[in-house]
């Protein structure tokens, strides 16, 4: 008797299991005139009824009985054989969700090197401010400044932030800052969305404010950071302590004003306490501390 095709196991299969053929073609997103003639035609291979087709119903016959177990046996073998497959060869991926500035300024431009050193591990990287609900959304880790509490999850000290004001050369040029009550001659940038301002730096320095000839509000950092390279105003940004400007924009795109300012915010890794991807995260946290870290300054 000649082995009947792979191929029409699962209709068979899903069939007996619901002893309907609608039934079965909803669950493989099929027609039921397919269903039916595949299993027609494995009925044709095997040179005997597996069903009786009765008025509005179908039931298995005695080999019908005896040939599903074998086709779930079968498709049993391969859905565990493949799975086992998957988990040993297939790339471990994480979703990570990071900050701008360090999404675009420290990991991105250098991803290549941790791919090449991490080839079993896919990293998937979106930059946001946003806060992630991690019982809501696919991530496995996030970069985020704060104070690091957040309840219910496990954060890792990456640096310690200090705020810097950045303008364009050619803004110094013709109006220099030599120290803050200067900036009252130039427009000072602002994001919609922020954690540390205009605002903060002055009650930082003990001055009852910081005030500008006006004011540009912008989305997000990168924006106010391109806005600050095109002469526009003169912006503040967040680095890690120890990092020059210099290191991120060279300084005919953008100079530091004045020296940075410490500030009590620092940048944590953020990820669910006794992740099953526990060993994965602290890899990655571990390269992207490296890559924040002071001794990066003289990379090119």
């Amino acid at each position: 008797m000649r082995l009947p095709p792979l191929q029409l196991l699962p209709a068979f299969d899903a069939a007996a299991r619901h002893l309907s053929f609608s039934k079965a073609a909803r669950e493989l997103h099929l027609t039921t005139s397919a269903i039916s003639q595949q299993i027609k035609q494995l009925e044709a291979q095997l040179g005997m009824p597996l069903f009786r087709r009765l008025t509005r119903r179908v039931e298995l016959t005695e080999a019908g009985h005896e040939f599903a177990l074998v086709a779930a046996k079968t498709l049993g073998a391969y859905r565990s054989g493949h799975a086992a497959f998957v988990q040993k060869f297939a790339r471990a991926q994480l979703r990570l969700s990071m900050t701008p500035l360090i999404a675009n300024e420290f990991v991105i431009p250098r991803i290549q090197d941790f791919q090449s050193a991490h080839p079993e591990l896919s990293l998937s990287i979106e930059s946001s401010m946003d806060l992630v609900d991690f019982d809501q959304e696919p991530i496995d880790a996030a970069v985020r400044v704060g104070a690091g509490q957040w309840p219910g999850l496990e954060a890792w000290l990456l640096c310690e932030c200090v705020a810097v004001a950045l303008a364009a050369p050619s803004l110094l040029a013709a109006q220099p800052i030599r120290r803050i009550d200067d900036l009252v001659h130039h427009t000072l940038i602002r994001r919609r969305q922020e954690q540390f301002g205009w605002a903060d730096l002055a009650r930082l320095m003990q001055m009852p404010g910081v005030s500008g000839r006006n004011e540009l509000l912008v989305d997000s950092d990168l924006a106010a950071l391109n806005a600050a390279q095109r002469g526009q105003g003169v912006t503040l940004s967040f680095l890690p302590a120890g990092v020059a400007p210099s290191v991120l924009w060279p300084e005919d795109q953008l100079r530091a004003v004045m020296p940075p300012f410490k500030t009590s915010l620092k940048a944590w890794f953020v990820f669910r306490p006794n992740d099953a991807k526990a060993d994965l995260l602290r890899e990655v946290f571990a390269w992207i501390c490296e890559q924040i870290a002071p001794s990066r300054d003289t990379d090119s």
